[in-house]
């Protein structure tokens, strides 16, 4: 069912509406099913590599390099919380940076 919930997200309170175990099972589903595909495609990508760079400004020295599966999930998460932007700052969050 679809409800209502606050929960907290690294340092972020976020109002949502979603079945969040649903979710949060979904995204760490489609985790471990990248992270069995790094042997062979490797950890980082151009848009992982990109995010990485470009966050590192932004957020600075609290910024860790995060993966192309770890981005993938995280991605996932930020879209399930309706109105969250794909950002440095939201991934630096959900990522407890």
């Amino acid at each position: 069912t679809i409800f209502k919930e606050s929960f907290k997200v690294g340092s972020l309170l976020i109002g949502i509406e979603c079945n969040y175990f649903g979710d949060l099972f979904k995204c760490n589903d489609e985790l471990l099913k990248c992270q069995e595909s790094e042997v062979r495609l490797g950890k980082f990508n151009e848009i992982s590599d990109g995010y990485n760079r470009n966050c590192s400004r932004e957020i600075g020295a609290k910024w860790s390099n995060i993966t192309r599966c770890e981005l993938e999930a995280v991605i996932c998460l930020i879209n399930k919380m309706k109105g969250l932007e794909v950002n440095c700052e939201n991934i630096a969050d959900v990522m407890h940076l």
